[in-house]
């Protein structure tokens, strides 16, 4: 059996990069300063200062929340595996991409609700009066869909005894989704938060390391 990721599918790893890195340009604008103030009155005196910056903070956030989860979506659909003889079989790794892009788009809607309550009332957000279900609820499918990423990237491997492995290019990402959704859901259950941009920062060198593996190929699919 062989476990194909067609090369067209660098269009999609670009699209996972592109919402990686316009959230993590958001979280690094200067007044993200916002977000690691203890003083609910210092926090409304920052956001107050520049509530230009804060919109246009969390329209990018925005972008990137939803363009991330398009990027994984459009990967699910180039992820295939044939046997020898032309057959197409299910693969776990397409089946866990799938509950990956579901879980990471859910996780999105719910932080979308966040953002726009943080964008219509900063004042609000400052002072802790927004409802913390909705980041929460963004948090814990988001990690779920790491867990399912990673696990898509290594399910080859174990898919089938002739599949042989995932390059390692392709295989330390399924690792880095699987214990940094582990490390991450054990710190938002011990202090109740959770940067979000931990996770696009490992969405960011997993697209990365899928578009080196996909252009390293000399056919049109990458075959294992």
């Amino acid at each position: 059996m062989t476990v194909k990721i067609r090369g067209d599918a660098t269009a999609s790893a670009a699209v996972m990069a592109t919402g990686s890195v316009m959230f993590l340009a958001a979280a690094f604008m200067p007044i993200s300063r916002v977000f690691i103030e203890g003083d609910p009155q210092a926090k409304l005196a920052i956001l107050q200062a520049d509530p230009v910056q804060w919109k246009a903070e969390q329209l990018l956030f925005a972008a990137g929340t939803v363009v991330l989860p398009v990027g994984v979506v459009m990967l699910t659909r180039h992820w295939k595996t044939g046997s020898d003889g032309g057959k197409q079989d299910p693969l776990a790794g397409q089946r866990l991409a799938q509950s990956a892009a579901l879980l990471l788009s859910t996780g999105a809607v719910l932080f979308l609700v966040e953002l726009e309550a943080r964008y219509r009332d900063p004042e609000a957000f400052a002072l802790g009066n927004l409802p913390m279900w909705p980041f929460h609820g963004y948090m814990w499918l988001s990690l779920a869909g790491m867990s399912a990423l990673g696990g898509a990237l290594l399910a080859p491997a174990r898919g089938h005894a002739n599949s042989g492995t995932l390059p390692r290019e392709l295989r330390w990402p399924g690792w880095l989704n699987l214990g940094g959704a582990a490390v991450f859901a054990g710190a938002l259950a011990t202090t109740g938060d959770l940067p979000p941009l931990l996770v696009y920062g490992v969405e960011l060198a997993t697209a990365a390391a899928l578009i080196r593996q996909l252009r390293r190929g000399k056919n049109p699919d990458v075959t294992r």
